[in-house]
């Protein structure tokens, strides 16, 4: 899936990426959030998203509500850093909302505030619902959206 923001910054999703986030999206599974982070690199204004993390045991998922609790996240952004010698990392979190068309809610908002001022790099915060993701493209506090331009 490619998104654009801005004046012609992407967003390029890995379709391993999609495909995970996919699964989530299943009659069996949207009944409760999922979540996760995206691993990738930054590509000058692009952000590329080359992996992400699931859902995992110690994490919360609830009917309105995914906590990302799991310390296996952070140790997958680690892992991807130490590998590629720098150039992959943490680059955004991806939930889901059991709706059709998605919008983020307030605790959406202030969470990515919260990880906005924590993280100096821009991040990629998409929620994926069953007929469309909305996405956006968070730095240094400002949330810019993202249109899809190929695929979903």
């Amino acid at each position: 899936m490619i998104l654009q923001f801005g004046d012609g910054g992407l967003i390029l999703l890995a379709p391993s990426v999609e495909a995970a986030v996919a699964r989530f999206l299943s009659d069996a599974e949207i009944r409760l959030e999922a979540g996760g982070i995206f691993v990738g690199s930054h590509r000058g204004p692009h952000v590329e998203i080359t992996a992400c993390t699931t859902p995992l045991p110690r994490d919360v998922r609830r009917p309105t509500l995914f906590d990302r609790r799991d310390p296996g996240h952070s140790a997958a952004a680690l892992e991807a850093w130490t590998r590629s010698g720098g150039t992959e990392t943490f680059v955004g979190e991806w939930h889901t909302h059991p709706v059709d068309d998605p919008m983020p809610s307030g605790l959406d908002r202030r969470t990515w505030a919260s990880i906005m001022g924590r993280v100096p790099d821009p991040v990629v915060f998409l929620i994926a619902g069953r007929r469309s993701v909305w996405c956006a493209h968070g730095w240094r506090g400002e949330l810019r959206r993202a249109a899809v331009l190929d695929g979903e």
